[in-house]
């Protein structure tokens, strides 16, 4: 497959390979937590951004 370039990274376009997951894997809940919040976070500075973007094309 080709090659790409964004801000000046090189990405190749492999198929994802799948893995399955142990059944016995055990989640580190905090680490989840973080994780989840600064989605949560980063999503609502994209909305925000949105928000003005729109409001500044008006």
């Amino acid at each position: 497959m080709g090659k790409s370039s964004l801000n000046d990274l090189i990405y190749s376009f492999e198929p994802l390979q799948i893995i399955t997951p142990e059944p016995n894997h055990k989640v580190d809940e905090t680490q989840l937590q973080k994780s989840i919040q600064k989605s949560k976070e980063m999503m609502a500075v994209i909305e925000e951004y949105k928000r003005k973007r729109a409001v500044s094309n008006s």
